[in-house]
């Protein structure tokens, strides 16, 4: 009786320990019991180790990372967008310069100037603008902001531009929320010649602003609001899912403290007599025909 109980908890003993790997010794399960073990996709952890879990959620990610890529004809055109355009320089009208701008997306390029003698926005020059700002699906167009064409020209001051690319203006709401775009608070630029981060800098020294930088898409949008200024940068490549961070806090608010609104107005160019900058002519028809006859000449 004692040799037999002896001889039983042995055998116990031995099946415990060598359990396990009589299991993995095991034949596979077969087809059809391996399909029915799989996991779905609507529940993908069924039956799978903790470990390997962890790799999917992990990989998954790694997928919803930002997404930077760009097509390579996308490449060329934003190569494009930085040649300096072969135009006159700006001209000049009782202190006031010229404004020269192009929808890249309408193929519209208009060059207005956008001030009169007393220093107000012209509304025959502003209507021209706003077809330049039109949405380039719908081709319609909405009012623009007064201060927002305020801030354009003193950026083509600032940088001296011959002309300043529009990426994207008024845009049309898909579903119906708001936006800046849709108000016509908001522009997409960039100044051929001019690097990306240097005119995001000058942008968001001009207070109230909502300026982001997206160095992929190649443009620095640029908003006015009457809350306080917001900054970001934005890598994603267009069209894209956003992948917008906030920059630069606390310089927003530093630049709002001293922002004030004179100083959105132009301000008249002089020569050194005091004589506000005239390099229009009186007779804008014969500059005109002028102009184009050197055209067909050099053709």
């Amino acid at each position: 009786m004692i040799v037999n109980f002896h001889r039983f908890v042995f055998i116990s003993l031995a099946l415990t320990v060598f359990s396990p790997s009589l299991a993995a010794q095991s034949p596979p399960a077969s087809d059809s019991s391996a399909q029915e073990a799989a996991p779905t996709e609507a529940n993908p952890s069924v039956d799978k180790p903790v470990a390997e879990r962890f790799v999917v959620r992990k990989h998954k990610r790694r997928r919803r990372g930002c997404d930077r890529s760009a097509s390579s004809q996308y490449k060329r055109m934003r190569s494009r967008w930085q040649k300096v355009p072969r135009i006159n320089a700006p001209r000049w009208r009782d202190g006031y310069r010229d404004l020269a701008l192009y929808a890249v997306n309408l193929g519209i390029r208009v060059r207005v100037f956008p001030f009169l003698s007393d220093g107000t926005l012209d509304p025959e020059a502003v209507a021209e603008i706003e077809i330049a700002f039109a949405d380039k699906h719908s081709k319609e167009t909405h009012t623009i902001h007064p201060r927002l064409l305020k801030l354009l020209y003193r950026l083509a001051v600032q940088f001296d531009a011959r002309q300043i690319n529009l990426i994207s203006g008024y845009r049309e709401s898909a579903d119906g929320t708001e936006s800046h775009h849709g108000n016509g608070t908001a522009m997409d630029i960039m100044i051929p010649g001019v690097k990306l981060p240097a005119l995001a800098k000058v942008a968001r020294r001009l207070g109230h602003v909502g300026v982001g930088y997206y160095p992929v898409s190649g443009f620095v949008h640029v908003d006015v609001r009457e809350k306080a200024s917001y900054f970001w940068v934005d890598p994603s490549g267009p069209g894209k899912h956003s992948c917008i961070r906030q920059i630069m806090a606390s310089a927003g608010f530093k630049f709002d403290s001293r922002w004030k609104p004179g100083d959105d107005e132009p301000v008249p160019q002089t020569d050194r007599d005091g004589i506000p900058l005239d390099s229009f002519p009186k007779n804008e028809e014969t500059w005109l025909a002028s102009q184009n006859a050197s055209i067909q000449k050099n053709d």
